[in-house]
C-alpha cells in the first residue's frame, strides 16, 4: 500500500524522498534534523513539504532504528496526508539498494477486518494474474506477478501489484496458491490491503461453468495477518 524511496542528500545530512500510495503521490518530501530533540523517544528528523505558497510545512517524523532480528540500520516514518490519515512506513536497504538510499515498504503485522467484498482473478497467457476486488469503501483493479524469489513454501507465488495516482505500481498484498483438502479444488488464498491501508483476507474460487483460469474472489473472515507485503 505503500512505496517509494529515501535519498541522503549531498551534505550527508539531510534527506529527500518520495511517497506513493493508492491514495496520493508526493514527489518531494524534505527530511531535516530535528533541532529540538531532547529525549531518546523524540524524533530524530522532520518531514517537511511546501504549501502552495512556498511555505514550509511540518508532514511527518522519521526515527533512526535498528532491526532486532537482523541487526541492520533503517528508519522509521510517520506521514500525515491531506485529509488527515496517519501512515507508518519503514525506510529499508538490502544488497542491492543503492548507496545512499533507502527503500520505502509499509509496515507488516495487524488484524485482518472482516467485510462483504466482491472481485474476479484471471489468469494471463503468461501465466501471471489480473482482477479486481471492491468492498464497501474500495474499489481497485490489480495485477499479480510471480513471485520471482520464492525460496520456501509459505513464501507467497504472486505479488499483488496496483497503481498510484500518477501510475507508480505499488505492492498491496501476495498470493498463494492452495488446495482444498476437503474437495481436492485448487484456488487462491489473497492477502492484501485496501488503498486506505486496512488489510483483508480473501480467496478466488474457480467459477463453476466458466472457463479455465477464472477465479472470483469472496472474503475470508477470522486469524490474525502476520504480513501483507
Amino acid at each position: 500500500m505503500i512505496t517509494g524511496t529515501l535519498t541522503q542528500n549531498a551534505d550527508q545530512i539531510t534527506f529527500t524522498a518520495s511517497i506513493s500510495t493508492m491514495m496520493f503521490d508526493i514527489a518531494r518530501v524534505a527530511i531535516v534534523a530535528n533541532a529540538y530533540k531532547t529525549e531518546d523517544n523524540h524524533p530524530d528528523f522532520r518531514l517537511e513539504v511546501r504549501t502552495p505558497r512556498g511555505r514550509i510545512m511540518r508532514v511527518g517524523s522519521m526515527w533512526k532504528a535498528v532491526s532486532e532480528k537482523s541487526g541492520r540500520a533503517y528508519f522509521s516514518l510517520g506521514l500525515t496526508d491531506r485529509m488527515g490519515r496517519m501512515w507508518r512506513m519503514n525506510a529499508v536497504r538490502n544488497e542491492e539498494t543503492p548507496e545512499g538510499t533507502w527503500q520505502i515498504v509499509p509496515l507488516a503485522g495487524g488484524r485482518t477486518e472482516l467485510t462483504t467484498m466482491a472481485g474476479q482473478v484471471e489468469t494471463l497467457d503468461d501465466g501471471n494474474l489480473a482482477g479486481f476486488v471492491g468492498g464497501y469503501d474500495f474499489d481497485m483493479d490489480f495485477v499479480a506477478v510471480e513471485n520471482a524469489h520464492k525460496r520456501e513454501d509459505s513464501h507467497p507465488d504472486f505479488h499483488i501489484e496496483a497503481r498510484s495516482p500518477a501510475g507508480v505500481l505499488i505492492r498491496m498484498g501476495s498470493i498463494w496458491k492452495a488446495t482444498s483438502p476437503r474437495t481436492g479444488t485448487e484456488y487462491l488464498s489473497m492477502a492484501f490491503s485496501s488503498p486506505t491501508g486496512t488489510q483483508y483476507r480473501a480467496n478466488a474460487l474457480p467459477r463453476t461453468g466458466e472457463a479455465e483460469g477464472l477465479y472470483e474472489i469472496v472474503a475470508q473472515t477470522g486469524n490474525d495477518l502476520v504480513a501483507v507485503a
